[in-house]
């Protein structure tokens, strides 16, 4: 686990985990949250796969439901300090396709929770 450095220090930034039970959760750093240290080794995939996401109310709170539309549990990081608290629980079935992208980043951080049952995740 590691703070912000590099390119990514002061930059709202989205991170992807799985959990022990398969699903896919969606971090939102909100400048400073946690990251895990595989996360920083491959960020500009996780770039890549977020300007994908279909996300018409971005810069809005209603993101977190377009989010949760396209079957993640929502997590953002609570300023100042955290932890990463759930916004959303997923509102439909993620796609066979971004589920493929997502399962193939490389180090792909596998949290040993069950995101259903957390509301608040501090340590990742």
């Amino acid at each position: 686990m590691s703070h912000y450095k590099g390119e990514l220090a002061g930059r709202e930034f989205d991170w992807f985990a799985i959990d022990s039970e398969g699903n896919i959760g969606l971090f939102s750093t909100a400048g400073e949250g946690r990251i895990p240290e595989t996360v920083f080794e491959n960020y500009v995939q996780y770039g890549n796969i977020s300007a994908q996401l279909d996300s018409p109310n971005w810069g809005t709170s209603e993101v977190w439901s377009d989010y949760a539309k396209l079957g993640f549990y929502v997590y953002d990081w609570v300023l100042y300090g955290g932890p990463y608290h759930k916004e959303r629980d997923p509102m439909g079935n993620m796609s066979t396709e971004l589920k493929t992208k997502i399962m193939s980043i490389a180090g792909l951080p596998r949290l040993p929770v069950k995101f259903k049952a957390l509301n608040d995740i501090m340590d990742v």
